[in-house]
């Protein structure tokens, strides 16, 4: 056992990390949405946000130990293009989790708000804005871009940059072909008449 294979080990626990954290956190936004009181909104919107803090940290993982791969490899940094897609890719989840963290808060403050009258309150119809909605998707494809990126290993910046740019393309192109929340509850409604 070395230090390469140890930080190989943390390099992939933090993506197993980072899947179960998008399991739970799509699981808390379904359940959320289909939630009855405000204050079961509130709850799994906590749910979605405590678990959403591990984001950043699987990033910071993935970056430090893959700098410290890359050293103890001997391997030209910047001109390989799996490195340069996965910084790429890294700066934007970084970025858009951030965004996504700011209306988190915004959308707590506000249930926070209601759930202080009373959280048997019905639950609030809330539809997010589309390009909020879809994010979470986008992300998904830009993280297994980076993914195929690291396990292929392309050498050309632009093509790496490709793969990226096409699993984000294909989040977004997901997340257009799903009927928004309001939609799913006239489709469920008409279907129980």
């Amino acid at each position: 056992m070395d230090r390469y294979h140890i930080a190989l080990f943390v390099h992939l626990l933090a993506v197993v990390v980072a899947a179960g954290a998008t399991a739970v956190t799509k699981l808390a936004a379904t359940r959320g949405a289909r939630a009855k009181t405000v204050g079961e909104v509130l709850d799994w919107h906590n749910v979605l946000s405590s678990t959403a803090k591990l984001f950043p940290i699987c990033l910071a993982a993935f970056v430090v130990t893959g700098f410290y791969m890359l050293s103890v490899a001997h391997m030209a940094i910047w001109s390989s293009g799996f490195v340069v897609a996965g910084l790429v890719g890294v700066l934007l989840l970084f970025a858009s989790g951030t965004f996504l963290g700011m209306k988190g808060n915004a959308l707590r403050q506000a249930l926070e708000q209601i759930a202080a009258k009373g959280a048997d309150q019905p639950a609030p119809k809330m539809v997010p804005p589309a390009h909020v909605a879809a994010l979470p998707l986008i992300n998904t494809g830009i993280s297994l871009g980076v993914v195929f990126d690291m396990a292929t290993k392309p050498e050309g910046i632009p093509v790496a940059l490709a793969v990226v740019a096409l699993g984000g393309i294909l989040g977004a192109a997901i997340a257009m072909k799903r009927p928004a929340p309001a939609a799913k509850q006239a489709m469920a409604a008409q279907s129980t008449t």
